[in-house]
C-alpha cells in the first residue's frame, strides 16, 4: 500500500529543492489573486468613492497577477514540478472570483446597472454566461486568442464605472457582452496573441495607464482620459472585427479537405 503523498513535500529525483521551492512560489503569487479579490470586495461593501478607487486598485492587481504567472509558470516548468497541484485549475477557480464575481459586486454597489431587480436581473445573466465560458474547453484558438468575450468584467465594470456610463448603458452594455462569451467573437490575449502584437501591446499600455490615472484621480473625471478609455475600448472592438474578417478570409481561401468515402460509402 503506497503512503500518501502531499504536493507541500519535495520527493522528486529530478528536481533541486530550490527549483522545488520556486515553482511553489509561482502557486503562491497566483492565489495572491483570490486575496486582491477578497480586499476588493471588502470596499465594494463599504461602497464609498473613496473605497471604489481602492476596489478598482486591487482589480487592477488581480489583472496584473493573472497576466503574470502563467509565463512565469510555464518557464519554471510549475507543472512538472508540483505535479500535484493542478495550477490551470487553480486559476480558473481564482479568475471567476476575480474577474466575474467581485466585480459584479462592484456594479452593483456603484450604480453601474441599476439598484433593483432589473440590474440584479443583468449581474445573474452576467454571472450565468460568465460561468459557462469558463467551461468551455475551445475558449482559446490555436493562435491563442480568445473564443467569444473572456467574462473579463474586472476590466469593464470600473472601466464603465471611470467613463460614468449610465445605469441603462452599463446594464444595455452588461448584457450584449454576455451574449458575445457565448459566441466564436474572436477576443485578443493581450499577454500573448500574435496577430498585431506590438500595436496592442502599446494600446494597453496606455489603456491602463489611463485607468490607473483616473482610479487615483477619483472623484474627479478628466477628459483626458475619458478620451484615452474611449479610445482603447474603440480599438479592442475595431481589433476583434478586423481578426474575425481575417479568419473568415483565409477559412475562404483554404480549400476543402475531401474525405475519402468509405467502404459502404463506395458502393
Amino acid at each position: 500500500m503506497s503512503l500518501p503523498t502531499s504536493p507541500f513535500r519535495h520527493s522528486s529525483k529530478e528536481f533541486t529543492p530550490a527549483q522545488f521551492g520556486r515553482a511553489w512560489l509561482v502557486h503562491v503569487f497566483t492565489t495572491l489573486g483570490i486575496v486582491a479579490s477578497m480586499l476588493a470586495l471588502r470596499d465594494i461593501l463599504i461602497g464609498d468613492v473613496d473605497h471604489a478607487r481602492k476596489a478598482i486598485f486591487w482589480l487592477l492587481m488581480t489583472l496584473l497577477i493573472d497576466g503574470v504567472d502563467g509565463p512565469i509558470a510555464r518557464a519554471l516548468e510549475v507543472e512538472r514540478r508540483v505535479p500535484l497541484i493542478d495550477g490551470f485549475l487553480l486559476d480558473l477557480i481564482i479568475d471567476y472570483v476575480a474577474c466575474v464575481i467581485v466585480p459584479a459586486c462592484f456594479m452593483y454597489a456603484f450604480h453601474v446597472v441599476p439598484n433593483n431587480n432589473y440590474g440584479v436581473f443583468v449581474l445573474c445573466v452576467v454571472v450565468f454566461t460568465s460561468a459557462i465560458w469558463f467551461a468551455r474547453k475551445d475558449m482559446m484558438t490555436e493562435d491563442l486568442w480568445f473564443r467569444g468575450f473572456p467574462a473579463a468584467w474586472n476590466i469593464v465594470g470600473p472601466l464603465m464605472y471611470l467613463l460614468e456610463a449610465r445605469e441603462g448603458v452599463g446594464a444595455a452594455i452588461s448584457l450584449f457582452l454576455s451574449v458575445l462569451t457565448l459566441t466564436a467573437m474572436p477576443y485578443p490575449h493581450i499577454a500573448r496573441s500574435r496577430f498585431m502584437r506590438y500595436w496592442t501591446w502599446s494600446v494597453t499600455a496606455v489603456f491602463f495607464g489611463a485607468m490607473a490615472t483616473g482610479m487615483f484621480t477619483l472623484p474627479h473625471h478628466y477628459r483626458i482620459v475619458r478620451v484615452l478609455l474611449y479610445a482603447g475600448s474603440a480599438y479592442f472592438v475595431v481589433l476583434a472585427g478586423i481578426k474575425a474578417w481575417h479568419d473568415r478570409r483565409n477559412r475562404s481561401l483554404t480549400p476543402p479537405v475531401v474525405e475519402p468515402a468509405s467502404a459502404a460509402e463506395a458502393r
